[in-house]
């Protein structure tokens, strides 16, 4: 038992120490990097229109080769998202609520010129197969695929609209109440809301390309372009939440939800960017002999 204990650390310590030689000889870069280009949320929807704006972000990485071609790129990027969402005029968005005489009802919004501006900051971690190959002694052409995983904090929402028309439906009377504004039924004019919605973490799959350019000795200058996709949805939406919650109390301080949390409005929120990335190169350790080709 002692000895294969003895033999088992051996053994160990000679793995940990050809992996060390292994890395040494290996030539290892860290990166720092800038990007812009459309960044947000890629919206479904059948009562609206959801554009994504223009986003952009910075990261430091770090590039682990293989071999002349071949390495594993990972690292972190913060990363800025904007969108932008319009109800289509005429759309009436119901949820069923109850009064403040515990009677059901069901409620009614119908703005006029509904539109918001969305914002949210989040953080990806990328793990990328990337290769690369020789144009000239002083460029290389790279590429790089794989997936990142995406953490989101909230979305912030700025939501306007030049009217909204709030009023119930009583079904068990077949009565439409649309003029008691103290009761949370009436017409508010030039209305605006600032709110939040949580985002989901998602994993994203992730493509990138471009051209390499010796600056120096271990310093490139990285030139390229990239996507992402997220499989998922970026916002847990439900079919019950109304874009502005009833309030039995009045209609005076009416409250933005959004319509990211409504599945009616929204079937649809995966996460998309795509645009140029820069990203400043400094190679850790000597590289390999030899070229790539």
């Amino acid at each position: 038992m002692s000895f294969n204990n003895k033999s088992m650390k051996m053994k160990f310590k000679i793995a940990i120490g050809a992996f060390l030689l292994y890395s040494s000889i290996q030539a290892q870069e860290v990166t720092v990097k800038v990007s812009g280009g459309q960044s947000g949320i890629l919206y479904e929807s059948s009562l609206g229109n959801g554009d994504i704006k223009f986003g952009g972000g910075v990261g430091v990485g770090y590039t682990f080769f293989l071999n002349n071609h071949w390495g594993i790129n990972t690292g972190v990027d913060i990363l800025y998202n904007q969108n932008s969402f319009k109800l289509n005029e005429g759309t009436m968005i119901t949820s069923n609520e109850v009064d403040d005489q515990m009677s059901a009802f069901e409620y009614r919004v119908t703005p006029k010129n509904y539109q918001e501006k969305q914002h949210f900051v989040s953080f990806a971690v990328p793990v990328l197969l990337q290769y690369r190959a020789s144009i000239s002694k002083q460029s290389q052409w790279y590429a790089g695929i794989g997936g990142k995983v995406l953490f989101s904090g909230k979305q912030n929402i700025k939501a306007s609209a030049n009217e909204l028309q709030l009023s119930g439906y009583y079904p068990d009377a077949d009565l439409v109440v649309d003029d008691l504004p103290s009761h949370g039924f009436g017409t508010v004019s030039n209305w605006q809301d600032k709110t939040s919605v949580n985002l989901k973490t998602t994993f994203l799959a992730s493509l990138e390309t471009g051209i390499s350019f010796k600056l120096k000795e271990k310093m490139q200058l990285y030139t390229g372009v990239f996507a992402d996709y997220g499989f998922s949805d970026l916002v847990k939406n439900t079919e019950n939440s109304n874009i502005v919650p009833y309030n039995p109390n009045g209609i005076e301080n009416t409250q933005a939800n959004g319509v990211s949390g409504n599945k009616m409005i929204v079937q649809k929120s995966n996460y998309f960017a795509a645009g140029i990335q820069i990203k400043l190169g400094f190679s850790m350790l000597a590289k390999p002999k030899g070229k790539a080709k």
